[in-house]
């Protein structure tokens, strides 16, 4: 893990979130559909075993994205420092500003399209 968390970016953390999640989530989807056509076909300890792998997708996809939500808060962390102390504002408000403003540096800007 970088010692310097300041450094990341938050958008790029948000979008490498995006995928791996999408991807275990679709592999789950997978599995679940493989074990139902498995079942329909009779095989039940194939559909058995399926749905076993489905839900191991599933509970990692949830464990990836807890984690990845956590570097997002701890670079956020580093970068501004413990927000919630010096506002009264909930910490996820201020995260989403955050990250908000993040993305908007790192978007470029629309190109004018004459009328």
């Amino acid at each position: 893990m970088p010692t310097d968390l300041t450094a990341i970016d938050l958008a790029t953390i948000n979008a490498v979130q995006g995928v791996i999640v999408a991807a275990l989530r679709n592999q789950c989807c997978q599995w679940e559909q493989q074990s139902s056509d498995a079942a329909a076909d009779g095989r039940l300890s194939n559909a058995v075993m399926l749905e076993h792998w489905a839900f191991a997708a599933d509970l990692l996809s949830t464990t990836v994205s807890t984690e990845f939500t956590n570097l997002f808060c701890q670079s956020v962390t580093a970068r501004f420092g413990d927000l919630s102390v010096t506002t009264h504002r909930s910490a996820a408000d201020q995260m989403l500003d955050a990250f908000a403003l993040e993305v908007a540096a790192a978007q470029e800007a629309p190109e004018l399209v004459a009328a």
